[in-house]
């Protein structure tokens, strides 16, 4: 009996150890399957660029516009035209820093500018403006005061250095559109302005006018314009935002300030308060005459669509090959299981014989 016994814990040891076994090979086989399923991504072709070439004429040199020019004094230089607003600030202006919405057709008129200008050196350039509008404003100047409202035309001229402030504040980039120029010049304005009851439009002042001799003596004047402008020197500083759309057009965006020397822009002054100035706010466009093709704004590159076709199908067939071997993965971890069962019942049945010999 005792040999029996033995015979029996040595098959069942042997049996396990075999069964154990034949477990490992299983595991083993499934990664080597899993190593071997992968895909080899990195013997795909590699796509050839298409390669544009320039279109000749009969003579055989190819046409480029872009190249032609106006000559070395031009290189550099362009003209700007702009519309927008002024905004006036002084004695009679009822804001401090913009008037309110409801506040604009007593307080903000139409104007342009033209200007003609040139790129220098190190980002230093200059420009010779021309600026025609009007001003007005509506204002009580007292507690007890009545309303009081001004109208303004006028036409300056100045010069102004500007500078290129994207190599100073920003990085650089070939894509970028935007360029952003600080300015500031020197220059003299030339205006006639009159100053009247809002209420009864009585004339109370004026500047660049003369008095008819007929209304000299009553309340409500005659003003003649056969004199000439008032004058006063002015000083514009501002900022001007351009965005390249091609190679010879930008469209811009100015935003100047021009303080001048003088109070009496509204034909109203106090002595305790600052002279008077005014804004301009427009958009125009600029032409720039010697700019070729060369410089005409880059465009981020788009990816070849062949190659996405080609990256969309190895990610297609990559996930089938994870699906079929997440399938067969399955179905090697269900006979695993089936080989462990069995294992299970013989060690059962081997128990069950030993308890039986050893009765």
């Amino acid at each position: 009996m005792s040999i029996i016994k033995l015979l029996i814990s040595v098959s069942f040891v042997f049996l396990t150890s075999f069964l154990l076994a034949q477990d490992e090979s299983t595991d083993s086989s499934a990664t080597t399957s899993e190593t071997i399923v992968e895909p080899a991504t990195a013997s795909e072709p590699t796509p050839t660029p298409d390669v544009e070439t320039p279109s000749e004429s009969d003579d055989g040199a190819s046409e480029d516009e872009g190249s032609k020019n106006f000559g070395p004094v031009f290189d550099g230089a362009y003209i700007n035209l702009s519309a927008g607003m002024n905004v006036y600030f002084g004695d009679i202006a009822a804001y401090n820093l913009f008037p309110r919405f409801s506040q604009f057709d007593e307080h903000i008129t139409s104007a342009f500018k033209f200007s003609l200008g040139r790129e220098i050196k190190w980002g230093f350039g200059a420009q010779l403006n021309y600026q025609r509008g009007s001003l007005i404003g509506t204002r009580k100047t007292g507690k007890n005061s009545s309303l009081i409202s001004f109208r303004n035309s006028f036409y300056d001229i100045s010069l102004q250095v500007n500078y290129n402030l994207n190599d100073a504040l920003f990085k650089k980039n070939e894509y970028n559109r935007f360029t952003l120029y600080a300015q500031v010049g020197f220059g003299s304005i030339w205006y006639r302005s009159q100053l009247f009851d809002a209420e009864t439009l009585n004339t109370k002042d004026y500047e660049g006018y003369i008095e008819v001799e007929s209304t000299q003596e009553l309340t409500q004047k005659t003003l003649s314009d056969k004199v000439k402008k008032a004058q006063s020197w002015s000083v514009p500083y501002g900022i001007r935002l351009n965005y390249k759309h091609n190679y010879k057009l930008d469209f811009h965006l100015d935003l100047t300030q021009t303080s001048t020397f003088t109070d009496r822009l509204d034909a109203f002054n106090r002595s305790w308060t600052s002279k008077d100035k005014y804004n301009y706010i427009g958009i125009g466009l600029t032409y720039n005459f010697n700019r070729s093709s060369d410089d005409a704004p880059k465009k981020k590159p788009k990816k070849d669509a062949a190659k996405e076709d080609k990256d969309s199908t190895a990610t297609a067939s990559n996930t089938k090959v994870k699906k079929k071997k997440r399938k067969g993965k399955k179905s090697e971890e269900d006979e695993l299981l089936n080989v462990r069962l069995k294992l299970f019942e013989t060690q059962l049945k081997l128990f069950e014989m030993q308890y039986l010999l050893g009765k």
